[in-house]
């Protein structure tokens, strides 16, 4: 029986450091504290910590700045299209060079011109896609930023969520230990007065000996888990952290059932949103491949004034150019970029109707795993209501004489693999319930 109850302590231990695993690798890496001070203290509630973590991640704050590039790269791109003006001065000296015209000569005088240049792009169909290209780009920036911030969400949450069963796993153990600690006690003087016997006193001893062990990897667990959640708040590594909110209280806030009814909406989803991005992005590289087909127009208009002038100049003062461009025969090559393009377009429509379908199985195997929580939820709330009546039972009879020390060691035991089982599904069905919720985009 005590061996089965340190089975179940040691996956319990199992579970609190893959909890504690998956917070770290979800930070990506180490956050750097906005605040350096050593010895800082911070209260967090969870959607105080959420806030605080979305505003000092290292992530969040580089995806910020992606979209502030993809930004300056639409501008970048509508500037193209906008009139582009230059000036420029020249000067010439021709060296003493002389001009024979008809067998008269004519000295090459130095001379210096400032020229001032209006360009427009009147028609071009490449540039009017490139800049249709960038806002997408802009757009796929924004959606990056939604998605990092939901996985931050999400990383909080499984951190406060573990240092909280870590903390009331280490509650347990204390309370159990102090139990334990009673029945040695009580065995060792049962045998000094000659009605027990010396090898349930070392069993005792034994087990007491594995429960403060137990115990102090759980409080290293717990120091672990709060810096997974400073590496994600990104506050300084001897900070104090306090947790204000409770399993308990984090449980009765949402209502799962209340959860399942909610519809999912795929277009909502922001996979699913940078999904549709991806494939409008290819029918735009597709326009573009066409574009680069078509001709260009565009005007220039050319104001020289003449700094120094010479005798002999035949610079014009004013000029207007009006061109076009014409693509004619490149090989082939053409048809070849618009194939490859109208294939890119397949591949993205194939991978858009794919992330739906995985999307849509995704909703059910979520929903499932929540209703089995809030199941697995509800009887071990049940069941740790009876095992504690159990151990009370039996601990008022073990002080009558009624019953042996195995009796209420098993009672015992019992109500610690309760407890343990009822914190693991609360953690189970908050897991649950977020995920859920990320999918439907209300995390």
């Amino acid at each position: 029986m005590k061996c089965r109850n340190f089975e179940r302590l040691k996956m319990k231990k199992t579970v609190i450091w893959t909890v504690i695993a998956c917070c770290s690798f979800s930070t990506a890496i180490a956050q750097t504290s906005p605040a350096q001070g050593s010895g800082q203290s911070w209260s967090f509630s969870l959607d105080e910590a959420r806030q605080f973590a979305l505003e000092h991640n290292r992530n969040i704050q580089k995806a910020g700045l992606a979209v502030k590039e993809a930004q300056a790269a639409e501008w970048a791109a509508i500037a193209n299209y906008l009139p582009q003006t230059s000036a420029s001065m020249s000067y010439t000296n021709f060296m003493g060079t002389e001009l024979k015209i008809m067998g008269q000569v004519i000295p090459m005088e130095s001379s210096s011109t400032l020229t001032l240049q209006a360009s427009q792009a009147v028609f071009n169909a490449n540039v009017l896609v490139g800049i249709q290209l960038a806002k997408l780009s802009s757009q796929m920036s924004q959606k990056a930023v939604e998605q990092t911030g939901l996985t931050i969400k999400n990383s909080v949450n499984m951190a406060y969520y573990a240092i909280l069963v870590s903390e009331d796993n280490k509650k347990i153990l204390e309370k159990n230990l102090a139990n334990v600690k009673v029945l040695a006690k009580a065995t060792h003087d049962k045998v000094k007065v000659g009605i027990g016997e010396q090898t349930e006193a070392d069993q005792m001893d034994v087990t007491v000996a594995n429960l403060e062990n137990t115990l102090q990897t759980t409080e290293r667990t717990i120091e672990m888990a709060y810096n997974s959640m400073r590496l994600l708040l990104g506050v300084g590594v001897n900070d104090d952290l306090k947790l204000t909110d409770t399993l308990a209280q984090l449980t009765e806030r949402r209502n799962s059932y209340e959860l399942l009814a909610t519809p999912f909406i795929v277009s909502n989803n922001t996979d699913m949103q940078l999904s549709d991005l991806n494939l409008e992005l290819s029918k735009k590289q597709l326009k573009s491949t066409y574009a680069s087909m078509l001709p260009s127009l565009s005007a220039v208009y050319q104001h020289n004034e003449k700094l120094v002038s010479s005798k002999f100049d035949m610079t014009m003062k004013n000029t207007f150019v009006l061109s076009a461009s014409v693509p004619l025969l490149v090989g082939g090559k053409n048809a070849a970029s618009v194939k490859k393009a109208r294939f890119a377009v397949e591949s993205s429509q194939l991978d858009n109707q794919l992330a739906k379908d995985q999307l849509l199985i995704q909703e059910k195997q979520l929903r499932y795993n929540l209703k089995s929580a809030q199941s697995a939820y509800d009887i071990q709330k049940k069941n740790i209501d009876v095992s504690q009546r159990v151990f009370d039972n039996i601990t008022k009879k073990y002080e009558q004489g009624l019953s042996s020390s195995l009796e209420l060691t098993t009672a015992n035991n019992n109500l610690l693999t309760a407890q343990s089982n009822y914190i693991n599904s609360v953690l189970s069905l908050l897991d649950a319930q977020d995920a859920l919720l990320k999918l439907l985009g209300e995390l």
